[in-house]
């Protein structure tokens, strides 16, 4: 059984799950797709973007590496926090198959360069609970998020996913609940002091009047190959938290505590969907919550028949989808 084999102790594991990365990736590199275009709320990825468009093959090179290396970075975090077993690789697999699922995700995208500093925020928010002094931790979650926004700034809107976070905690201390706002302009003085130095402030500070104008409905939506695939993983996330919260899991009162934090930021990142940048693919943050509850699902599940079929089912739908770029 291919579950039972990820969540055993094989470094084959880690050979095939590389093996059926570059499987999906493969499209990407034969035709090398541009990466997505700065947006002028972005200034990291804006400052990156020039270097990525005129090596297009380079950047979807270093789009796939950083890829993986968020993968197993996922997978240590979620072993380490008891959401998966401690010699799974079920974390690595979900994350490398879901962060591949559309072309539009396999090359250089603003949401790609931010994910290290999401994940980050995700590793210290998990550890949050069982700290009796967190102030530091709340902290440096809320910069790490405000640092992310530099590459992808929707994610500005993951100040939400914070407050959550420490209610869903029941840390309701007010001083603790200032430390996020302050976590989250910290970065941005810095930004605003270069921009001032720079000569540039008041230009930038107009640049940021105009926030309003970015949120809007998608102009289009997307091909039927992608609703297709996307489709059969929301009916595969709406299954796996009916796991996740029925009795065959140990729900400790940690365990209980991290699903909800992976709630919060599923509510929390639906604003993004509406952000005016890019492919709605390039938007789903919502795909790291899904990750994580798929991989935590998987490592509960008794029966492994539709969850293994299912799970192939959409690994063949991203190849055929990724594959389809080369004869347009």
């Amino acid at each position: 059984m291919f579950v039972r084999y990820l969540r055993a102790s094989f470094v084959s594991q880690y050979v095939l799950i590389v093996f059926i990365a570059l499987l999906l990736w493969l499209p990407a590199f034969l035709k090398a797709s541009e990466p997505v275009t700065a947006h002028e709320y972005s200034p990291l990825y804006a400052l990156l973007q020039p270097f990525f468009s005129s090596v297009p093959f380079l950047s979807v090179v270093l789009a796939f590496l950083l890829m993986l290396t968020m993968a197993f970075f996922l997978n240590s975090i979620l072993a380490n926090y008891q959401m998966i077993g401690r010699v799974s690789s079920l974390g690595t697999y979900a994350f490398v198959t879901l962060w591949s699922l559309s072309p539009a995700l396999t090359r250089m995208h603003p949401l790609l360069l931010a994910m290290p500093l999401v994940l980050l925020a995700v590793n210290v928010m998990f550890r949050i609970y069982e700290q009796l002094d967190n102030e530091l931790d709340v902290f440096n979650v809320s910069f790490l998020l405000s640092l992310a926004s530099w590459f992808f700034f929707p994610l500005i809107s993951l100040i939400v996913w914070v407050y959550l976070s420490l209610f869903i905690m029941r840390i309701t201390k007010v001083r603790i609940w200032l430390i996020p706002l302050i976590g989250f302009v910290t970065p941005y003085l810095f930004l605003s002091t270069y921009y001032f130095l720079q000569n540039r402030f008041i230009a930038e500070a107009k640049v940021y009047l105009n926030l309003p104008n970015i949120i809007s409905l998608p102009d289009k939506l997307p091909g039927m190959t992608d609703l297709i695939i996307f489709g059969l993983l929301f009916l595969m996330v709406f299954k796996a938290i009916g796991v996740a919260y029925s009795s065959i899991v140990d729900n400790n009162i940690s365990i209980r505590k991290r699903k909800g934090i992976m709630n919060a930021m599923i509510f929390s990142s639906l604003p993004i969907l509406f952000y005016q940048s890019g492919e709605l693919a390039g938007r789903l943050l919502l795909l790291l919550p899904f990750s994580v509850y798929m991989a935590f699902s998987l490592t509960f599940i008794r029966k492994f028949f539709w969850p293994q079929l299912f799970l192939f089912l959409l690994t063949a739908l991203a190849m055929v989808g990724n594959y389809l770029v080369l004869f347009q």
